[in-house]
């Protein structure tokens, strides 16, 4: 029998690991589920092999596996191996920041179709306020296989709902043609008015 998808969507400083984190931990405490946390190789929050959340008051941080976000695919053989040791189907995968993920559609509809249960947080659009990686295609996933779609709410300094992370370089507004990923970054959760993007095109 299939799994069924929770997808978390939101800007920076939207508390999405920290919902992912407890639900997972939910699942373990409540429902005695096993539950494997998958950390991307370019996620930079904690440590090496664990998912953390910048929310200091949220469930803060859980042991996971680290996986190539170029290769999700290298986990199966340790997920087979897991489950050989502790015989059982795990119930649920949590990913965390998915918009790494390259593949990430299949490769969550390949775990859907082996019957787990997929959780899925990550960033909805990048710092240019553009679909980021394979977040959104995800939606159909929720259609076809069951789930929710949660939007993590996030604040401007001005008090309206945050929908953009604006990153900042040396405390100003990067330029549209910045990396995507850059050293001496930070972002800020900003509302449509206040988000700024030098350069951009249209």
């Amino acid at each position: 029998m299939p799994g069924k998808i929770e997808l978390l969507l939101g800007p920076m400083r939207s508390n999405k690991t920290a919902e992912l984190l407890r639900r997972a931990e939910m699942r373990r405490e409540y429902a005695r589920q096993y539950v494997l946390v998958l950390k991307p190789s370019d996620d930079t929050k904690g440590g090496p092999g664990v998912v953390e959340s910048r929310n200091p008051k949220g469930h803060a941080k859980m042991e996971a596996l680290e996986f190539n976000a170029r290769d999700p695919w290298e986990v199966l053989p340790a997920i087979d191996d897991l489950e050989s040791r502790i015989g059982k189907c795990i119930e649920c995968i949590a990913i965390d920041e998915g918009q790494f993920v390259d593949d990430l559609f299949l490769f969550t509809r390949h775990l859907l179709d082996a019957g787990h249960d997929v959780l899925v947080a990550g960033l909805d659009l990048d710092f240019r306020g553009i679909p980021f990686g394979e977040m959104l295609n995800l939606h159909w996933l929720v259609n076809a296989y069951g789930g929710s779609v949660t939007e993590c709410m996030a604040y401007c300094a001005c008090g309206n709902r945050a929908f953009y992370s604006q990153r900042l370089i040396e405390g100003k507004p990067a330029p549209y043609d910045s990396p995507i990923k850059m050293p001496g970054e930070s972002y800020e959760p900003r509302c449509a008015e206040h988000f700024i993007l030098p350069g951009r095109p249209h």
